[in-house]
C-alpha cells in the first residue's frame, strides 16, 4: 500500500528536527527546522496526510523477549510487563508498547519510553500544527540484519541495530560488537524504510493512554434516522396522552350527567351542577342539616370556650332539627356571658338558660345555631 501524502518529522538527540515530505510513496521535498509549511509552498498539509514522527533513538529502549509457549496476544503482554519491570524508574513513570507480531516463534519486540518524553514529543507536534498519526522508534527504521550489526543515521542519529538489540552507535561499546560484522545501511535505504513505515510502522508508539483521538465524520444518515425515531416517539407520546386526557374528559363529562340527573330528583328543573348544590345545600341549611349544621356551630362553641380559661364544657348534643344543645359552667356569670358573646359575634343564633349548680357554680343551658 503507497500513501498518497505523508509528513515524516524526525527528531533527532540534538540539533533541528528533519523533515520529509512524501507524495505518492516517493520523497519530494525534504530540510531541516520546523518551517517545512512555507518551503513547501503550503498554507496547510493536504487532507488525509498522514504524519509520522521518528522518536530519538537515546530515548527509546528497545527488548526483544520470545513466549513461543503463549499464543500472540498474551506473549505481548507478557513482553510489555517484562520491559516495564527491567527498566530502572518506576513502572508508572514508563509507557512500553509491543509490535503486531503474530508468529509465536518469533520474538516480539517492545519499546519503551518514559511518559514525559511522549507527553514532550507530542505537545511539541501540537505546537507545530502536528498530531501525529505514527510515533516510530529510530533504530527501526534500519533493517534487521540476519547476523552481526546494520549501521546507518537514522532520524538524524548514527544507529547500531543487531538480531535482539538496537541502540545509538555513539553508545556502542567495542566489546559488544566484537567480531561481529557490521553493514553499513545507506541513507536511501533508511529513507525508504521510512516510506514504507507510513502505511506499515514495525511498532506504532501511539498507543493506549497516547493513542490518537480520532473524531468520527457525523453520518447524516444515521442523525436523520434518529431525528425521525425521536418525532415519531414524541408524536406517539402526545398522541397517548390526547387520548388520555379525552378519554378522562368523557368519564367526567358522564359523571357530570349523572350528577346532575339525580340532583334533578331533589330540585327539578336544574340544569346546572354548580346551582343544584347551592340549592341542595340552601335546604339543607333551612332544615338545619348538611355539612356545616353540626361542625360550624360546634367549631364555634369550643372557640368560644377556648377563650375563656374559667368556663367548662359539660354537656354537649345535636337535635334532630340540627340544633346544638350544651351547657356552660363557670364561677362567674360575666365569663359565660363573654363565651355567648363571642358566639353572637361569630354569627351564631343563641339562647340561654342560666342555673346555678350545688356547689354555686353558675351554669347556662344554651342553644346554638347556624
Amino acid at each position: 500500500m503507497t500513501v498518497r501524502d505523508g509528513l515524516i518529522v524526525s527528531l533527532p538527540g540534538q540539533g533541528d528536527p528533519l523533515w520529509m515530505r512524501v507524495a505518492d510513496g516517493v520523497a519530494v521535498q525534504s530540510g531541516t527546522g520546523a518551517n517545512w509549511l512555507a518551503e513547501c509552498g503550503l498554507t496547510a498539509l493536504p487532507a488525509g496526510t498522514i504524519v509520522m514522527l521518528v522518536a530519538p533513538a537515546a530515548l527509546v529502549t528497545l527488548h526483544w523477549a520470545s513466549y513461543p509457549e503463549l499464543p500472540p496476544r498474551q506473549g505481548r503482554a507478557a513482553a510489555r510487563l517484562a520491559a516495564l519491570a527491567s527498566g530502572i524508574v518506576p513502572a508508572d513513570q514508563l509507557f512500553a508498547v509491543a509490535d503486531r507480531n503474530e508468529d509465536p516463534a518469533r520474538p516480539h519486540i517492545i519499546a519503551v519510553a518514559a511518559r514525559s518524553d511522549m507527553q514532550h514529543w507530542l505537545l511539541w507536534a501540537q505546537h507545530h500544527g502536528l498530531d501525529p498519526d505514527i510515533i516510530v522508534p529510530a533504530p527501526l527504521l534500519l533493517p534487521e540484519p540476519a547476523e552481526g550489526f546494520s549501521r546507518g543515521v537514522a532520524g538524524g542519529d548514527p544507529v547500531l541495530r543487531g538480531v535482539d538489540i538496537a541502540l545509538p552507535a555513539d553508545v556502542a561499546m567495542p566489546e559488544l560488537i566484537g567480531d561481529a560484522p557490521v553493514h553499513d545501511v545507506s541513507a536511501a535505504q533508511v529513507t525508504a524504510a521510512a516510506i514504507a513505515a507510513l502505511a506499515d510502522p514495525p511498532i506504532d508508539m501511539r498507543q493506549g493512554d497516547f493513542a490518537k483521538r480520532v473524531r468520527r465524520p457525523v453520518d447524516k444518515q444515521a442523525l436523520g434516522r434518529i431525528l425521525l425515531w425521536s418525532g415519531l416517539i414524541l408524536l406517539a407520546s402526545l398522541l397517548i396522552a390526547l387520548v388520555s386526557v379525552a378519554r378522562e374528559h368523557m368519564t367526567a363529562s358522564r359523571v357530570d350527567a349523572e350528577s346532575l340527573a339525580l340532583a334533578r330528583q331533589v330540585v327539578p328543573g336544574t340544569d346546572d351542577l354548580a346551582q343544584a348544590e347551592a340549592e341542595m345545600d340552601r335546604k339543607l341549611a333551612e332544615r338545619g342539616a348538611g355539612a356545616y349544621a353540626f361542625t360550624a356551630p360546634v367549631a364555634g362553641l369550643l372557640s368560644a370556650v377556648q377563650a375563656e380559661p374559667g368556663v367548662s364544657l359539660t354537656a354537649l348534643s345535636r337535635d334532630a332539627d340540627g340544633m346544638i344543645r350544651a351547657t356552660l359552667a363557670a364561677a362567674k356569670a360575666d365569663e359565660i356571658n363573654r363565651v355567648l358573646l363571642a358566639l353572637q359575634t361569630a354569627g351564631f343564633t343563641i339562647t340561654a338558660t342560666p342555673s346555678q349548680d350545688p356547689g354555686g357554680r353558675t351554669l347556662a343551658d344554651i342553644t346554638v345555631r347556624s
